[in-house]
């Protein structure tokens, strides 16, 4: 009997379960290999004591067009075309696969080629980083960019524009007693009428060429990544030591949330910082969603987490130690 669109040969035969903040996520597919990159996935989000009772579901199916595809571009995520509507996301991968996300329910469908399942770090970078960042803001999470650092069970939290020296000053940081729980992402969410935040990428760190000098234990385990108009050297954190990175989500009890500017003086100085200064850099690095019920959820929650929260504008100066001690001082009050 004729095997029709394929359905035999596509048939999920494989499985495997991960947890991304406390929500199981479960895979299944008919490649055994291309499941790797749900385990790549789930070693990107802090881990969580607690679990959430929704589950979520991606099916991956490894199926070739004709002709088969040669192996995909390093840089595919260039190739991708996004659409959405109302609760969907759909991803065109061109010859390489497509993907189709309901995210209200919290399922996804993935063809990828068989080229393509054979790389699954590109999977993961690609297709379920974006699947499962949705799934977490469609599914309770609050969203931030921001570096957050963790010293003593406490949470300080560094926002600042691009090329303000944010990683760097992070990276200083790490390396005089913090842990960093998160350099590019966090997320606010509410367990047992707990706040509670967690990383992505954990443990992972990205560096401008002319800082590498800087940090020569650290250059050697960088990989250039090409990030908007330059090429930044990103590090796994927990290549070099595990001690740098922290793992955990963390239950939000006391954050001193820090705008971060810098200036030519060789010192730093931290001054207080009202809400009303603070909400236009929030709305800018925050979730970008076109529904308005989402929108207002997630300001919600950041909201609460300013309740815990002590404002500061940080100004970093051209010295380490200064920066250092500036940071410092605010655990001392």
């Amino acid at each position: 009997m004729e095997d029709f669109w394929s359905r035999r040969a596509n048939a999920p035969k494989y499985e495997r379960t991960i947890r991304i903040f406390g929500h199981p996520v479960i895979f299944d597919s008919n490649h055994p290999h291309v499941l790797d990159s749900a385990t790549m996935a789930e070693q990107m989000y802090s881990t969580a004591d607690f679990q959430n009772e929704s589950t979520w579901r991606v099916h991956i199916t490894v199926h070739d067009p004709n002709p088969i595809p040669a192996p995909p571009p390093k840089r595919l995520v260039d190739l991708v075309h996004y659409a959405g509507a109302g609760d969907w996301l759909s991803m065109d991968l061109r010859e390489w696969g497509n993907c189709f996300a309901d995210m209200k329910h919290g399922e996804a469908h993935v063809v990828v080629s068989s080229s393509l399942a054979d790389q699954p770090e590109q999977i993961c970078l690609v297709i379920l980083n974006t699947i499962l960042t949705n799934f977490v803001t469609r599914h309770g999470y609050s969203m931030l960019h921001a570096s957050a650092l963790v010293k003593d069970n406490h949470i300080l939290l560094l926002q600042a524009p691009h090329g303000t020296g944010k990683s760097t000053t992070a990276l200083r940081l790490l390396l005089n007693g913090y842990k960093l729980l998160s350099d590019s992402m966090v997320y606010i969410g509410e367990h047992d009428n707990k706040l509670w935040m967690g990383g992505f990428p954990v443990g992972r760190i990205k560096l401008r060429s002319d800082m590498l000098p800087l940090f020569p234990a650290l250059a050697a385990h960088a990989v250039d990544e090409p990030v908007r108009d330059e090429t930044k050297h990103r590090v796994e954190l927990n290549r070099v030591d595990n001690e740098l990175t922290y793992q955990e989500m963390i239950q939000i009890n006391r954050v001193e949330y820090c705008l971060l500017e810098r200036w030519d003086k060789s010192e730093s100085s931290i001054e207080s910082l009202t809400e009303e200064e603070l909400w236009p850099e929030i709305m800018v690095n925050s979730l970008l969603y076109d529904t308005p019920e989402l929108w207002s959820e997630n300001l919600r929650k950041i909201a609460l987490l300013l309740g815990h929260a002590n404002l500061h504008r940080l100004r970093i100066g051209t010295s380490e130690d200064e920066i250092i001690k500036t940071v410092n001082q605010l655990w001392m009050r």
